[in-house]
């Protein structure tokens, strides 16, 4: 009797897992249990990793490197590829030392041409590698940028500045910079004035009225 009521219990028990298991959620199989175990394992944040060099910017006399930070990678001419190139950018410049946040300067079209060395070394350099249509940030010490001395009586000594900015477009071949050229002209002031010239040109030629 006792070993009936023993296989009975045994029964039980094995029912009732049986019955618990089918209302479980599914488990996986023992290989992909250890894959993502192994994976698991492996996320391992490394304290020693170097930071972002645009977050571990100082605004301090050490600081001699400019730091990027893209918010939108854009498409086709990159800022590099080519020696000498016309950009156009919008940008707003602000202080980050001294008066941090503080607006000194900004532009809707900003027209620049690469490897001539008439734009701040800082900014042609943060420039580099930007896409037509990307917008970066751009942080830029005083080595970089306008030194040791006042400048226009705006930019104070060893300041340290932030650009966003925005590359509209960008010129490397003459035709493409003369478009560029007429575009931000007006193509209709250019006619005009093209209109005028051409007049005062012919002019004594023409008969009186």
């Amino acid at each position: 009797m006792s070993t009936n009521r023993s296989l009975l219990l045994v029964a039980l028990v094995a029912a009732s897992a049986t019955t618990t298991q089918a209302f479980a959620p599914p488990s996986l199989p023992l290989v992909q249990q250890q894959t993502q175990s192994a994976l698991f394992a492996l996320e391992v944040v490394d304290e020693n990793a170097p930071e972002d060099p645009f977050d571990a910017y100082k605004t301090t006399e050490e600081q001699k490197t400019v730091a990027i930070k893209d918010t939108l990678v854009g498409s086709g001419y990159t800022v590099g590829e080519q020696e000498s190139q016309q950009l156009k950018v919008k940008y707003v410049a602000t202080f980050l030392d001294p008066r941090p946040g503080a607006q000194f300067d900004q532009s809707e079209a900003f027209i620049c041409k690469t490897g001539q060395k008439k734009i701040l070394p800082g900014f042609e350099e943060g420039m580099k590698g930007m896409k037509v249509g990307g917008k970066r940030t751009i942080r830029i010490p005083p080595n970089k940028g306008y030194g040791d001395q006042w400048y226009k009586g705006t930019i104070p000594p060893n300041a340290h500045l932030q650009f966003e900015c925005e590359l509209t477009s960008i010129a490397q071949t003459p035709q493409e910079e003369f478009m560029e050229s007429l575009n931000n002209f007006g193509v209709g002031r250019a006619i005009g004035i093209g209109v005028c010239v051409g007049y005062l040109a012919l002019s004594p030629f023409l008969p009186d009225f």
